[in-house]
C-alpha cells in the first residue's frame, strides 16, 4: 500500500483500487474500448514483461488492460 497523504512534491491520492485484466491484444482492447464510449487514460505503452494500458469505462470505472510481452 502507498500512503495518501501528499506534500507539495506529491498529491494527496485518495483511496482506490485497480482491476488489471489480462488480454491477448492490449492495442485492440484499448481501442475497442474507445469505440464502445470508454476513454483511454493511460495509451498502450510497454513495461517490464508486459504490454498495458489503462481505461475509463463509460461509467467512469477505471481499469487496466495487460497483455505478456513477447518473449516473456
Amino acid at each position: 500500500m502507498t500512503a495518501t497523504g501528499g506534500d507539495a512534491a506529491t498529491p494527496a491520492v485518495p483511496p482506490h483500487w485497480n482491476v488489471n485484466l489480462r488480454v491477448d491484444d492490449t492495442d485492440a482492447v484499448a481501442a475497442h474500448a474507445a469505440d464502445l464510449g470508454g476513454t483511454v487514460l493511460m495509451p498502450p505503452m510497454d513495461t517490464p514483461g508486459f504490454r498495458s494500458a489503462v481505461v475509463l469505462d463509460p461509467q467512469g470505472a477505471a481499469f487496466s488492460v495487460s497483455q505478456v510481452a513477447s518473449g516473456s
